[in-house]
């Protein structure tokens, strides 16, 4: 009883003549005899509170033990759904031995799936039965098996799942996702992410989902959308006497699931079943195929389409979208590559999209969102409507508040809920500021439809620190680089801006051209051999200098360049007054003529940094440019208007390490 990590605990002495009952450690001396477990459940167990580190703990630990165990990774997910079913429906597992542990969970599974279910439930009591079938399991020792199936009570018993406890719902969740993932080495799954649990639930409220509406996930996955839609529709009951006939005309009539993959069709049907069911309308078959049997059966859609495979993510969106009623609404997460009006594919779907429906909203998501995969990504809504074309309202939600931390995305300062209501208040109350939402009017289906290209979520207004920092990373490149430094004693005034405005990127700068040169491929020792020129590579420090070429194609000098692609240093701008050489990840840009002549290198170093804090992270994997992109910075100007280069050259030349520049 000391080592118990339930707060909650029975504890018995019986030798069958004296009884002894502990209850969290402290004996009771009412109780003279054994009872059955219900009525000590009843009598001294408060309601089952959640406890997520605790199942975060423990599920590292079961993660270990299916590992030591020998069971195929496959067989871990849905051995994990049986026995937690077992555990729901009060179904006895007998630990004696593998074969007792794994045959009653059978005997269970049989119990809980009904002859009179309907076939797609049957079907998933088959896959589970083949599962404990499984000769990776018949195989496991007994001390193993029974150490997993403790270890997955204990995770159980520290989850409430109740209809009245939303976080229990997270919980199990994220817990069922780590174990998908872990497994996940099968080859067939690339370009499957599970939705975090806290966009399925955004997107249930931009989707405009209530109890009354009949809700479908083409592409359902391990179920979360369906399970989040299920208990969001849940907590908008009342409850009274008919509290438990509207729960079951939900889960029998309003929620409605298609996935192609038998895996992932019995894990949401077990998942569904975890969470107080609804796992009668989840069908294992081709979504193109069974959609035709949904027309105008439903009138909300959420979705999450894989990405990358041999159907168009588009394809998933208009097929689904061309059989939902009139007006209904859809929600969807997506490549951002879908919405940059550059793929054939894409644009031809998008201009069919946009004949029946008006796209309300695009949300852009954060690049680690799906971690450890990296995708880049965002949330389309639209209306089923062919009536007169509305505004479309771009979102920036690239920063959700969660961090990466012990392998996992967490919440830790409770960010989300205030950036939840900055998109909900800019979405449905049409009150936002331009760093969090802009609208955009008469937007085509061959525009870029992304808030990352009219606007920026980071900051218009930068630190002095940060400005020294890229000014020492520019130094140590040219270090690095073999650059003889040279200190010039430079005379500056201590001034003030008179003003500041938000000038056009595009009115300032000009694309030159793409860089030419193929990135260095030898090890990192070799790549400062000071044989050649510095190449500018796609690279979030350093001044983006990535090492020395020799055999260069095209080499360039005083210019700005912007990392137009890749992932870490998607964005980072920075300025070359010495020459260099650029991959095709490199924008190559220059001032516009009516600039030069007035700005001296010290200005230039200012305005790129400028560029670079406000670019940063709004490009990457997924969503490159290829021309300047349209967005504001903040410059200072003069009392007439213009710019003022005195200004910047000044503010630059105060720090310590500009005079080596």
């Amino acid at each position: 009883m000391d080592l118990e990590s339930n707060e909650y605990f029975i504890g018995f002495e019986y030798n069958e003549k004296e009884f002894r009952c502990y209850v969290n450690g402290k004996l009771v001396d009412d109780e003279l005899e054994p009872k059955n477990k219900e009525y000590y459940k009843e009598k001294y167990f408060p309601k089952k509170i959640n406890n997520e580190a605790i199942v975060s703990s423990s599920a590292k630990k079961l993660a270990t033990l299916f590992r030591d165990s020998n069971i195929d990774k496959q067989m871990n997910v849905p051995f994990i759904g049986a026995v937690m079913l077992c555990f729901k429906y009060k179904e006895e597992i007998d630990l004696t031995s593998t074969s007792t542990i794994l045959n009653s969970i059978k005997m269970g599974i049989n119990t809980i799936f009904t002859d009179d279910m309907p076939l797609n439930k049957r079907q998933k009591q088959e896959f589970i039965l083949k599962i404990l079938g499984d000769s990776s399991l018949q195989k496991a020792q007994n001390k193993d098996l029974y150490a997993i199936v403790q270890e997955i009570s204990t995770i159980y018993n520290f989850i409430n799942i109740s209809a009245d406890d939303y976080k229990g719902h997270d919980i199990m969740n994220s817990f069922l996702k780590i174990f998908r993932k872990w497994n996940s080495a099968n080859a067939n799954e690339k370009g499957e992410v599970f939705t975090p649990d806290h966009i399925a639930n955004l997107m249930y409220t931009l989707a405009y989902c209530s109890k009354d509406n009949n809700i479908l996930d083409p592409t359902c996955g391990s179920g979360t959308f369906l399970i989040n839609a299920m208990a969001n529709m849940f907590n908008e009951l009342e409850q009274d006497e008919n509290f438990n006939e509207r729960q079951k005309i939900i889960k029998e009539n309003k929620l409605y699931g298609i996935e192609v993959s038998e895996f992932n069709a019995t894990l949401a049907g077990i998942n569904m079943l975890l969470h107080g069911d609804g796992a009668t309308n989840i069908f294992n078959e081709n979504c193109f195929t069974k959609l035709k049997s949904f027309q105008n059966l439903f009138d909300r859609a959420l979705m999450n389409p894989p990405f990358s495979q041999k159907d168009c993510e588009l394809k998933f969106v208009y097929e689904t979208l061309r059989r939902m009623k009139d007006d209904g609404f859809l929600a969807c997460v997506l490549p951002k590559s879908c919405m940059k009006g550059t793929i054939r594919e894409n644009i031809d779907y998008l201009e069919k999209i946009f004949k029946i429906s008006n796209l309300n909203a695009v949300i852009s998501l954060p690049s680690n969102l799906f971690y450890p995969e990296g995708a880049n990504t965002c949330i389309i809504v639209l209306e089923k409507t062919q009536g007169k074309k509305r505004e479309t309202l771009l979102i920036s939600c690239l920063d959700d508040g969660y961090i990466v931390e012990n392998e996992s995305r967490i919440d830790k300062e409770g960010k989300w809920e205030k950036i939840k209501q900055e998109i909900l208040e800019a979405y449905l109350n049409n009150n936002y500021k331009e760093n969090r939402a802009i609208k955009k009017e008469n937007l085509r289906f061959d525009d870029e439809l992304l808030f990352e290209a009219y606007s920026s979520h980071r900051a218009v207004d930068i630190e002095d620190k940060v400005f020294a920092r890229y000014i020492r990373e520019c130094v140590s490149s040219q270090v690095l680089c073999g650059k003889a430094l040279r200190a010039i004693e430079l005379k500056y005034k201590d001034m003030k801006a008179e003003a500041y405005k938000q000038i056009s990127l595009t009115s300032i700068i000009e694309k030159v051209e793409k860089g030419k040169e193929t990135s260095i491929k030898r090890t990192l020792e070799d790549k400062f051999d000071l044989d050649g020129i510095p190449l500018m590579i796609a690279k979030k420090d350093n001044n983006g200098i990535g090492g020395m070429k020799s055999n260069y194609v095209k080499s360039f000098r005083d210019k700005i360049c912007i990392v137009s692609g890749g992932d870490g240093g998607g964005g980072k701008t920075y300025y070359c007054d010495y020459e260099f050489c650029a991959t095709s990840f490199i924008m190559i840009c220059d001032f516009k003529e009516e600039f030069k002549g007035k700005i001296d290198k010290y200005a230039k170093y200012y305005i790129s940094i400028v560029i670079s804090e406000r670019l940063f992270k709004t490009i990457a994997h997924g969503r490159g440019i290829s021309d300047v992109p349209t967005i504001s910075i903040k410059l200072p100007i003069r009392k007439n208007g213009e710019l003022d280069f005195d200004f910047m050259s000044n503010y630059i030349k105060k720090f310590d390490f500009a005079k080596f520049l």
